[in-house]
């Protein structure tokens, strides 16, 4: 018998002028970490941790206009679909669905992942 999953519920994280086109944020939502990315076509929100070493990713330079790196061994992710774009990484990293309201950012992680 498969289980109810319970809905995930957006949470307000930033202003959209927190986060201008062509940079990325790092930010929380519940226990999640997460890095909310403005790029040319709207918001992106992504779990920030490498999927090889664990850590978080570097938020400071978006390469390839969508992907950012670990700092630990180099492995990029794409921001719009979490694929790990290199080595070390083979492992996509989990995607959050991101509204606008009001000139807020929000992000719905599932309520397994706010802790």
């Amino acid at each position: 018998m498969d289980r109810p999953q319970m809905a995930a519920e957006f949470t307000d994280v930033a202003a959209i002028d927190e986060i201008p086109k062509g940079t990325c944020k790092a930010l929380s939502v519940g226990t999640t970490r997460v890095i909310v990315a403005h790029l040319a076509d709207g918001f992106y929100a992504m779990e920030n941790r490498c999927s090889h070493a664990n850590s978080p990713l570097l938020t400071g330079k978006i390469y390839h206009g969508r992907q950012v790196s670990c700092p630990i061994h180099g492995a990029r992710f794409d921001l719009k679909t979490g694929e790990a774009k290199s080595p070390p990484a083979f492992t996509s990293l989990m995607m959050f669905p991101v509204r606008v309201v009001d000139g807020r950012i929000e992000v719905a992680v599932p309520p397994t992942q706010l802790g």
